[in-house]
Formats: C-alpha cells, structure tokens, sequence
C-alpha cells in the first residue's frame, strides 16, 4: 500500500473550537493523487476497484468506517465497506441520509458532527462526522463514497477535496473497466489488446477533460476564447480559470514532453493550482508552491513553464511568467501589440522561492484581448521547415481582428481564436503537429464604458426611488453583458424588494454562478426568495450554504427553521434554532423563536396527552 509520512490525527479544544492536529501533510496529499490513478489502472474488475477504495480510505483518513453505495434499481445499494454497522447498513433512496442527498445534488458534503444533523443519520448510529462525495461520470452519478468517524471534527477541507479526487477518478475507472469487460467478451485477444490500449489513452483524455475546460463562462464583461488540442489523446498543456469573486485567476501550464507521463503531471498541477488559489496565496507565491510541491513528482528530466495572470474588479491585472511564452495584450484604442514577459524560471528542474518570480502590473480597457498561448502555436513548422514565430503571429492576430471587425463590433473573442487557429492549420497544412496546442484569450466587452455608465445611473435611480428608470437602465445593462456583477446583483435586489421572486431567483443564481463569490447575505436572499416561492427544497440548498459561509448569520438560522416548520420538521427546527444560539448567543430573535417554537410543542404534546386519557375514560 501506500507509504503515507504521517503521524496519527487528532481533534483537541484550541481557544475554543474543535481542531485537527497531524493528518496530510502537503507531499502527501500528491503522494495520494498519483497513487490513486496508478492504483486504478492496475484493476481491471469492478469488485477489484471496490476493494481499492475501501483500503486507500482506510490508510488515507484514518476513518472508522468507509462506505461505496452504487446506484442499482433506484437505490443506492451498500455495495463494499470496511465494517458492518449498528443496525445494518440498508439500501437508500436519493432522499435519504448524507449518501442521498449527496447523490441527488450531485455536491460533495462534509458534517463535522452529526448530532446536530439528525435527518442524515438512522438511530443508533455512533458516526458522528462524515466525508461524503458522489462517483461522477460527466453528467452521470454512479453512486456515493462516505468516509466515516466516530469522533466530531474529525475531518478538514483538504480532506474532503482529496476524497473528491478520488471519487472523481473511480467514475472513469469503473467507466473504463465496464467497456473493458464488453471489449473481452466481443474480441479476440489481439484485437483487445490493441482496443484496451486505444481506451487507455482515451480514459485519459476523458480524465484532462474533467480538468481543462474549453467552454469558460463570462466574467463581469472579461469573455474567453480557447482551443486545446493534444498532439496524441492526452496533452502536456494545461489551462484554468478560477473564479474568486471580486478577481479571476488564470494559468496556463506547458509541462515537457508529451503522452500519458505529462498528462499525469498537468492532473497534479491542476490540483495544486486549485488549493493555492483557494488559499489566497500571491502570484509569486504560487508559482513557488507549484514549483516545490510537484517537483517531487516529476518524471526524471520533466519540467513545466506556467504563466499566471490575475484580474481584479477594476479591470487591473497582475501577472507572474515562468519562463513560459509571453502574453500578448491587444490595445483596443491603438492597436498596438504588446509583448508581456517577467523574470522567472522553468518549474521542477531546481528548488525555487517567492524571489525567483517578478510580478507586474497592467489594465485591460474596453475592447482589449489578452493571448495566453503555447508555444506549441509559435513553434510550428510548415512543410518549408520554416517556423511560424511570435511576430508572424502578431500579425495574423491584427489581420484576422480587423477581418472579423468589418462583421462585427462586440464581442468577438472566440471567433478570433477560431480565425487564428483556422490560420495556423492553413500555415502547416499536412505537417502534423510538433507539439501540443493550446491558447486561451481573454477579450474585455467593447461596450463596458457605456454599460457602467448605464449602471450608475440605474443604481442612482434606484437610490433615489425611481424604480421604472432603475429597471429600464439596469436590464439594458443586462441586454449589453449578463455577466456584469454589479448589474445581476441590482436587479436581484430589486424584483426581491418588489416580491417578484421568481426573477430574483433567476438573477441571483445566475450572479452567483457567474462570479465564483460567495456571500452568506445573497445565498440568504435566494433562500428567502425560493421559501416564497415554496420551493423549500432549493430553499435550504441556500440557506444551509449561507450559514456554511457564515454559521453566525441569524436570519439564515431563522428561516432555514421555518423551512423545516412548513415540511412539518419541527424537531429539525427546534435543532436549527439551538444550533444557531450556540453560533450567535447574542441574538435576541433566536432565543425568542426557540422559546415560543419550545412552547408550542410543549403545548401540542399536553393537548394530546388530554386526548388520549379522554378517551381511555
């Protein structure tokens, strides 16, 4: 099994709140990543996957218990764990326990203390806090992992995102080996070899497409356009966008070599990337923690360049190289070009620090693009043997820009790319590739300048009470870009205050979606506005997810507890209320609601006492 380097966890009181102390270590954490897919790829059973899983979760998480449902007849079916419970495990329906409502939402979930969460447990039950993540296959949920401990607060964030990794992984494992199993009993031997090594190169395709997403959403009028393209099924390049609220960050990765060995390195990033960024760690300093907490991992003679660009509200960016290839900023105004490079160094060939990487400044205006590319584009040769260059590329991008501009005076960014990348396969003609290809862009809204100006007079007009200017201007800022924040947010605070609730819903979740901030205060507002829709289901999706961001927020508590009053839940409310004093002790609404909700059962329970000895007389 895996060597894991750590010493047993523990959960102690530190200055008042529950911690666990030992547990992953950073090293580990990719220990575990690359053990995971070597470990799946050597299985070619499903029962043998099973047994994999409950093993890694036992050495992973210390776990007193660890349960794989799968999805079989409408039910969720306790297919492999590590010990039978008191009482039995049972099957579930998607409406019952963390494992269902994991598998019917299709979101990772993490209780730290399952006492105060009733509704997911049987009695009896002596777990008290849980990791539970759903087996997803693109749009499909094959069933549900729990990892289980007896013990409150046993598990942290990390935790549940290295248990989500590995559900992630098991969906393309169990995927691959039902068609494996089809492909053996279709075949002749030599055929399936030759197919089993066609899938395996496709399964890790069908892993970096999980990753690398072509198809990026708006955010606040920045608008994208990409094109990824493996020299063989799998690709050594790799780009994200992380939406942070009021910032997005941007990487794109070209690790050396090509095929399956550079591919498993672009999974690692990947995941590095994504918990520095949730950390808020600094351009410079993620770069480092990219470059030593992967180094390790690599592949003799393997390294990795990276460039990372960061933009703000204002429409301000900062951007770190590692000796990757320059990004390109297209100034809408002038139509100048400009080459954008700092000092830096290649990744994994050496140790490095936070001072081995500048980092520097610009604005985006309206209309300006950004080219984050490969230099699988710049490099390539014709069948002259000539290479394509940076400069010839600057003049395809000033070329096919004004082409695409005589049709069109908006937003044009991924139609650019697509000229480009038209371009380029024009260039080589019958050359095959020489290397991987990827570029992503990023194109400011042409029509920011009059959108925020519309903007302001729409929230000026709502200050002043003016209520048909502030929607006439605000919609058509929305009509101009439905990315724009600032826009989403006005209007869902409006059709709220004016009980259209209905609307409200539509631009607070798609405010939400869009932006990647998390706000207990609009979470609650989408709670609220969905309970006067009676859709109490989504109601507490909202809610529950206002109070994970903030457990202090009162009126969350209290409506989250009527939600559970009007589905006839009155011990869960009761539940809610105490918890929330417990959170926010000061709050004279919550002990006041507790007090009448405890009242009014005592109430209820003595009128029904006095009507059962009515009747035994």
């Amino acid at each position: 099994m895996i060597e894991l380097k750590f010493g047993q966890r523990k959960v102690v009181n530190f200055r008042g709140a529950r911690k666990v102390v030992g547990g992953l270590t950073e090293k580990n954490k990719i220990d575990i990543l690359l053990y995971i897919s070597k470990e799946f790829a050597n299985a070619d059973k499903e029962e043998e996957l099973y047994d994999i899983v409950i093993s890694l979760c036992k050495d992973i998480f210390e776990c007193d218990n660890t349960t794989l449902r799968m999805w079989k007849d409408n039910l969720l079916v306790p297919s492999r764990f590590f010990k039978e419970t008191i009482p039995p495990r049972r099957n579930l329906s998607q409406d019952e326990g963390y494992s269902g409502f994991t598998f019917k939402t299709r979101m990772p979930l993490l209780i730290q203390d399952l006492s105060h969460h009733v509704e997911y447990i049987d009695e009896g039950e002596t777990t008290r806090a849980v990791m539970c993540v759903p087996i997803m296959y693109k749009e499909d949920c094959l069933g549900t992992i729990a990892v289980e401990s007896d013990t409150e607060f046993f598990y942290r964030e990390d935790d549940l995102e290295i248990l989500e990794a590995l559900g992630s992984q098991l969906a393309l494992a169990i995927t691959s080996v039902r068609l494996i199993q089809g492909l053996v009993q279709a075949n002749e031997r030599e055929a399936q070899i030759l197919k089993q090594l066609e899938w395996d190169m496709r399964m890790g395709r069908n892993v970096q497409s999980q990753i690398v997403e072509t198809v990026i959403a708006p955010w606040n009028g920045l608008h994208f356009g990409t094109y990824y393209e493996p020299m063989t099924e799998v690709s050594g390049d790799y780009f994200n966008v992380v939406r942070q609220g009021n910032s997005i960050t941007a990487i794109i990765v070209d690790v050396s070599g090509h095929g399956i060995p550079a591919a498993l390195v672009t999974m690692s990033i990947h995941y590095q990337f994504q918990r520095c960024t949730a950390l808020g760690m600094g351009l410079s300093e993620t770069m480092a923690e990219l470059g030593e907490s992967v180094r390790p991992q690599l592949p003799d003679g393997t390294y990795f360049t990276a460039f990372i660009l960061k933009v703000y509200s204002d429409y301000t960016y900062s951007y770190v190289n590692a000796a990757h290839q320059k990004m390109l900023h297209y100034h809408n105004g002038t139509g100048r070009i400009e080459e954008l490079d700092t000092q830096g160094v290649p990744l994994g060939i050496f140790e490095v620090e936070r001072s081995n990487f500048e980092e520097k400044h610009g604005k985006i205006l309206p209309g300006d693009i950004l080219f984050l590319p490969t230099d699988g584009i710049v490099e390539q040769k014709n069948d002259q043997r000539q290479e394509l260059g940076n400069q010839r590329f600057i003049e395809w991008i000033r070329q096919e820009k004004a082409t695409i501009e005589e049709q069109r005076d908006k937003i044009y960014v991924s139609d650019l790319v697509g000229s480009l990348i038209g371009r380029f396969k024009r260039y080589k003609g019958d050359i095959r590739n020489g290397d991987d290809v990827s570029l992503l862009a990023l194109q400011c809204n042409p029509e920011l300048g009059k959108a925020k100006t519309l903007l302001s007079l729409a929230k000026s007009a709502a200050k002043a009470k003016k209520d048909q200017v502030a929607y006439d201007k605000a919609l058509e800022v929305f009509s101009m870009d439905e990315s724009l924040k600032d826009s989403l947010v006005l209007l869902g605070k409006m059709y709220y205050r004016d009980r259209n609730f209905e609307k409200s819903v539509q631009f607070l979740e798609k405010y939400l979606r869009t932006s990647g901030e998390e706000s207990e205060h609009i979470h609650y507002l989408l709670g609220r506005a969905y309970y006067e829709l009676d859709n109490i289901p989504e109601a507490k999706r909202a809610l529950k997810r206002s109070l994970a961001i903030d457990h202090t927020y009162a009126k969350s508590s209290l409506r989250l507890a009527r939600c559970y009053l009007k589905d006839n839940e009155t011990p869960k409310a009761i539940k809610v209320l105490q918890q929330g004093i417990k959170s926010a002790p000061t709050n004279e609404y919550l002990k006041i609601s507790l007090k009448k909700l405890e009242e009014l059962v005592r109430r209820k329970t003595a009128e029904v006492g006095a009507e059962q000895r009515k009747e035994a007389v």
